[in-house]
């Protein structure tokens, strides 16, 4: 039993070191792989890049070749593509320049014509005088300069006369019994666009503001849309005017007037903005006098165009 044990303990002692180098070395391969697939991946980024580098190259020289520009150090292959399997031309001696040509001048000749006098005529009388002997025939009389002659205009059947004076162009009135010429202002170039049926007051964009931040409000920013029937905002102005009513406060059945504001038509314009953020007319007016009292106010809002069609529409705007 003792030889038993003490054979096995051998046997395994001489094992021990065979595994261990078995395990160290699969583990020397498992690394080996590691950097061989290192290896290759850089030749392939390697490759990759001398690739997009030749295509560089050669998309420069044909810029190169329609830009007309062509390398002076570069050799002849290089200048022109020839196919690989064709050699180069030998590159021998330049042929000599051809003698420069000299156009011969030719002067001609001045050539002096001589006077020549005509004998003047009998029976005809001079230039400018009456053969009656009444004086001149042509040009002003004697003693003053000969009034400037007046053509009338022609006139035509249903046709008013051009005016004596001319107006300015482009004015808006015409001389008595002509046609009226009017003007187009900027808002009538601008209905061509779309036709105005309706306003929308913008709730996300409408309310109260505090400017200085004491809790009390000091104005109210509105924003509104001229809209078509088909619910598209309009490129359009007019005449605004805004009316702010404070229902806490008693006056009448909307409340008391707290503010109005008039806005004419050419400075509405320049609050009309038409973005993916900002569409329509924005206004950012403070309180004429007190603040509301209320938590909330009443805007009236009216936009009267150029053709004298007006436009309200109304809502509540909270104060806090």
């Amino acid at each position: 039993m003792n030889r038993f044990a003490w054979t096995a303990i051998l046997v395994g002692s001489l094992m021990a070191p065979g595994c261990k180098s078995d395990i160290s070395q699969q583990l020397l391969e498992r690394e080996l792989r590691m950097q061989e697939d290192q290896i290759y991946l850089l030749q392939d980024e390697i490759q990759e890049k001398c690739s997009r580098l030749d295509r560089v190259a050669a998309e420069n020289r044909s810029l190169k070749k329609q830009l007309g520009i062509v390398d002076p150090d570069a050799s002849l292959p290089n200048r022109i593509d020839v196919p690989a399997a064709v050699a180069a031309p030998a590159r021998g001696p330049l042929p000599a320049a051809p003698p420069a040509l000299v156009p011969p001048t030719i002067s001609a000749p001045t050539i002096v014509a001589p006077p020549m006098t005509l004998p003047e005529p009998s029976g005809v009388p001079p230039l400018g005088a009456d053969p009656a002997g009444d004086g001149p025939r042509f040009g002003p009389p004697a003693g003053g300069s000969a009034p400037p002659a007046t053509i009338a205009p022609p006139t035509l059947d249903g046709v008013p006369p051009l005016p004596d004076e001319p107006g300015a162009r482009g004015a808006s009135a015409a001389p008595s019994g002509g046609p009226d010429i009017k003007r187009l202002s900027h808002e009538e170039s601008l209905s061509a666009e779309g036709r105005i049926t309706h306003l929308i007051i913008n709730p996300a964009r409408t309310a109260c503001f505090d400017g200085d931040g004491d809790g009390t409000s000091d104005g109210v920013a509105i924003v509104f849309e001229p809209r078509d029937a088909d619910e598209r905002l309009v490129t359009a102005g007019g005449d605004v005017s805004i009316v702010a009513y404070d229902p806490a406060a008693p006056g009448g059945p909307e409340g008391a007037p707290l503010a109005k504001w008039d806005v004419p038509s050419a400075e509405a314009l320049a609050h009309f903005r038409r973005t993916s953020r900002a569409r329509g007319l924005h206004f950012t007016l403070p309180w004429q006098g007190r603040p509301p009292a209320g938590d909330h106010v009443r805007i009236y809002v009216k936009l009267t165009s150029f053709d004298g069609q007006s436009f309200e529409t109304d809502a509540t705007v909270p104060v806090r």
